[in-house]
């Protein structure tokens, strides 16, 4: 007993130490990208200036796109631990462990340690999860939310066939923590963090219908619930709605409904198939494996044959409809499917490592695809960066591609005689080395991804130069993340002119944006040039080639490059 004891221990310490080192290694080594970094760190950084938590604002307009959770976490980081990179992205670390932990409790309430051991190592090294953890976006929010929802309503759940007297008060808790991490999750990311907990939940009383004898007890929770959902949700929407008109329009039938139905799709469009592309390279290296998930009706049986199939089936329900949901919606983004990810890990923890025969269920040839599989990341890299960015490479890193194919040769030959579970434990160790060479590549590239690159070097410039009297005119498209690193030389009491933007994005598209810019929306080019032409100094910030269209247009204006980032240019007039 004192062995086992002892041994689970040091397990949990040695996840705890390997979570950590996966999800805070490197963290700010990157500066933020264009455009969704850029835009989440503006929004919680506008909250910390103007000191309006309520209302989230884009470049000091409403911007209602999403609730405020994400924006709320990122702000409260950067109050505590400054503006800089580490405190934008420290959210989606805890957030990226927080997963990480539930998944770890789920499979240890289904199938004991080592199948809860084994979920929390697959699902950290999930190449999409992994990615995700450090791109400020809402998706881990949700996920982590989402996966604490459905273990708090397992639980409740199994609370129902406990034996104790206290059973309807251990119910009832469960149950209402489920309810607090729905609220949450809506709040990140609205009314899909309410679908997916409850398709679970309703898939194991339908699966238990004609059996189920607490009914009663459910409705009474699931009332509780949702009274305490609405009391933890409604006081910011009813705020936002009443300060800002247009919102609720704006936020149900514009966002939610549109983004379901593709009425307001900008760039996010896919087919049915999109997601079964995504979902094979984000599960990299553990894909391989899921071509025998189903095989058999359940994994091997546990102890309690009837929590077995009660688990199987909310997991499936709930990885299934959040694939399927995403498939018919016409919004399609990749980390879209990540809310998945916890689900599938422990349903291949469960069904691969519930115990040491359940690797060789699958055949050998899948489990060395997964081996050779944890090194792809540092083989593709250098690559990518040339024939996809164009970007030259440094001597040492054009060797980078035939080592790791050569590593991965030797390896598949060393280890030709190992049992799956020893391939499975250095498949982990191997796609944490790969990942953290990855991360500690970009940053040397970070600022020639054109589109997407990152606008620091523009930010530092107009931060180091700027003086009072200058303006700054962002031409051509949106510099989402600019003030994030230019402020104070733009900030509240500095906005910038806009002119040549495309009126359908943000923060234009929400009601009213537009009008309330007044005469900082320059309507075209002789505006500009207008603009130019006064006594003073001039800053503008341009997309492509879009300045130098405006020039050739109107030839008595002058413009001097001064520095750029990927496609973003830097100009100004004297």
């Amino acid at each position: 007993m004192d062995k086992a004891f002892f041994t689970e221990t040091r397990q949990r310490w040695l996840l705890l130490l390997l979570t950590a080192f996966t999800f805070f290694i490197l963290l700010g080594n990157r500066a933020l990208n264009e455009p969704d970094e850029g835009r989440y760190s503006e929004i919680a950084r506008e909250m910390i200036e103007t000191g309006d938590w309520v209302v989230p604002h884009f470049w000091y307009l409403p911007h209602l796109d999403k609730p405020p959770m994400t924006y709320w976490l990122v702000a409260a980081s950067m109050k505590l631990f400054g503006q800089n990179e580490w405190a934008a992205r420290l959210p989606l670390a805890l957030a990226g462990m927080s997963g990480v932990w539930v998944a770890w409790l789920l499979g240890g309430s289904i199938g004991g340690r080592r199948i809860g051991f084994w979920s929390a190592l697959i699902l950290q090294t999930s190449l999409l999860y992994f990615v995700m953890a450090r791109m400020l976006t809402t998706d881990i929010f949700l996920t982590q939310f989402t996966a604490w929802a459905i273990y708090f309503f397992w639980r409740s759940w199994l609370s129902l066939n406990s034996q104790f007297a206290i059973r309807n008060s251990q119910f009832l808790l469960w149950h209402l923590a489920g309810w607090v991490a729905v609220a949450l999750g809506f709040l990140t990311k609205g009314p899909v963090a309410l679908a997916i907990p409850l398709v679970a939940l309703t898939a194991l009383v339908v699966f238990h219908w004609k059996s189920f004898a607490a009914k009663r007890l459910l409705l009474g929770g699931l009332v509780a619930g949702l009274a305490l959902f609405l009391v933890l949700v409604l006081p910011w929407f009813l705020v936002v709605f009443r300060r800002v008109p247009e919102a609720f329009d704006y936020m149900t039938v514009y966002q939610a409904a549109g983004s379901l139905l593709g009425t307001t799709i900008k760039n996010r469009k896919g087919g049915p198939l999109y997601f079964f592309g995504v979902l094979a390279v984000g599960l990299l290296p553990w894909t391989f494996l899921l071509g025998w998930l189903w095989r058999r009706a359940q994994p091997a049986p546990t102890s309690n044959a009837r929590l077995q199939k009660d688990a199987w089936v909310m997991l499936n329900a709930w990885a299934i409809f959040t694939f399927a949901l995403f498939s018919f919606s016409q919004a399609k983004l990749p980390a879209y499917i990540l809310p998945i990810f916890p689900a599938l890990a422990v349903m291949l923890a469960w069904r691969f490592f519930g115990d040491e025969r359940a690797p060789q269920s699958v055949p050998a040839p899948a489990w060395r695809f997964c081996l050779g599989s944890s090194l792809l990341l540092p083989a593709v890299f250098p690559p990518a960066m040339v024939y996809v960015f164009h970007n030259a490479l440094p001597g040492w890193m054009k060797w980078q591609t035939p080592v790791a194919a050569g590593m991965v040769l030797c390896i598949l030959w060393w280890t030709r005689k190992w049992r799956p579970s020893a391939c499975a434990a250095l498949t982990v160790a191997l796609v944490l080395l790969s990942l953290v060479v990855t991360v500690a590549e970009i940053p040397r590239f970070q600022g020639s991804l054109r589109r997407n690159s990152t606008l620091k070097p523009l930010g530092l410039v107009l931060r180091e130069k700027y003086q009072p009297g200058d303006a700054v005119v962002c031409w051509g498209d949106l510099p989402e993340g600019l003030a994030f690193y230019a402020y104070p030389a733009m900030g509240a009491t500095r906005r910038p002119y806009f002119g040549d933007m495309n009126p359908t994005q943000v923060p234009f598209e929400f009601p009213g944006n537009q009008k309330r810019l007044g005469d900082l929306l320059l309507p075209d080019g002789d505006a500009l040039a207008h603009l130019l032409a006064e006594d003073r100094r001039v800053w503008v910030v341009g997309f492509n080639d879009t300045v130098e269209q405006f020039l050739q247009n109107h030839p008595a204006a002058a413009l001097n490059r001064v520095t750029n980032a990927g496609q973003w240019k830097l100009f100004v007039n004297r």
